[in-house]
């Protein structure tokens, strides 16, 4: 059994239709936006075999622009989820002469980056040539609330397109003695004073999205797709000190015992990770009977955290 043409629609351009296979007997023509039911009533005896567009007038059926990513987060999988705290600011001072009194003082920090990143699949009802951004919205979860940002976009490899977003909060001069925080100390002793921030991420894949597209006839459309999603932001910037006192005996077997600690701030200038590592390798400088140091008591940390926004 032969395929056959029962009825037609030209969504595009200008066409025509033959009654026999290639492209041969009676020739009908049907005009852009034309719809005919029954090809019968046309003279070609309820069928037709054969179409092809007239070129002078078929320029190709135009793709939809992508204008925003509606994210669904039913289930709530977009929760942050805290991975640990980073080191944005350091300062440490100690010595081996005293007894006195030393105060430590951050007078700068460094700016974090938050940022958000998706990748999706090519659809082949958008035009990704004329796509350069989209606004994104998530309903719920995002955030602890739902969320709206505008992202770029980047072709990427395999066949997937990678959109993101960035925000850097630049360098901020801040004098602890403003905000009453300045760390004391008494000597023999060491101690560091950290400007931190808490650090939380979303990675997940195969988020249910609802892609909105503006397409060229005026006509938007809805297609169902997913993503992965990648996000990093930070809780507010605050301080945690930590010191410690020598013992006069291990002051005097080796004066340069404070330096133990500003290698400590070395090593974790850039740290991000759990504060316990800072706090052994502190630890050790006082260990085996060089003084004493003493650990804060942790509190619980809580589920929910007022975040920002990328």
């Amino acid at each position: 059994m032969e395929d056959a043409i029962t009825s037609v629609v030209a969504d595009k351009g200008d066409w025509e239709m033959y009654q026999n296979v290639g492209y041969e007997g009676v020739r009908l023509v049907i005009k852009e936006g034309e719809k005919i039911e029954h090809i019968g009533d046309q003279r070609f005896d309820n069928a037709a075999s054969s179409l092809r567009p007239i070129c002078e007038t078929y320029n190709g059926k135009e793709k939809c622009a992508l204008s925003r990513i509606e994210v669904l987060d039913k289930e709530g999988d977009l929760a942050p989820r805290y991975t640990g705290t980073e080191i944005i600011g350091s300062q440490s001072s100690g010595s081996c002469y005293g007894p006195a009194e030393h105060e430590i003082e951050i007078v700068q920090i460094n700016g974090v980056e938050e940022s958000v990143s998706l990748e999706i699949s090519k659809e082949n009802e958008v035009n990704w040539d004329i796509t350069v951004s989209a606004s994104v919205e998530v309903k719920v979860g995002f955030l602890g609330s739902g969320s709206s940002f505008s992202v770029g976009l980047s072709m990427g490899a395999g066949g997937a397109v990678t959109m993101g977003s960035s925000k850097t909060t630049e360098t901020t001069t801040i004098s602890e003695k403003e905000h009453g925080q300045v760390t004391q100390f008494p000597v023999p002793g060491a101690g560091i004073v950290f400007g931190i921030v808490d650090r939380y991420e979303v990675d997940q894949s195969d988020i249910p999205v609802i892609m909105h597209m503006t397409c060229p006839d005026g006509v938007n459309k809805t297609v169902e797709s997913s993503i992965a999603m990648k996000q990093v932001s930070f809780g507010a910037a605050h301080f945690w000190s930590l010191t410690g006192q020598f013992t006069k005996k291990a002051c005097r077997a080796d004066r340069n015992i404070p330096d133990c600690v500003e290698n400590v701030r070395k090593n974790f200038s850039n740290f991000i990770g759990q504060k316990e590592e800072i706090e052994d390798a502190f630890e050790a400088c006082f260990s085996d009977g060089k003084g004493e140091f003493r650990r804060m008591k942790r509190k619980k940390r809580r589920m929910k955290r007022r975040m920002k926004r990328v």
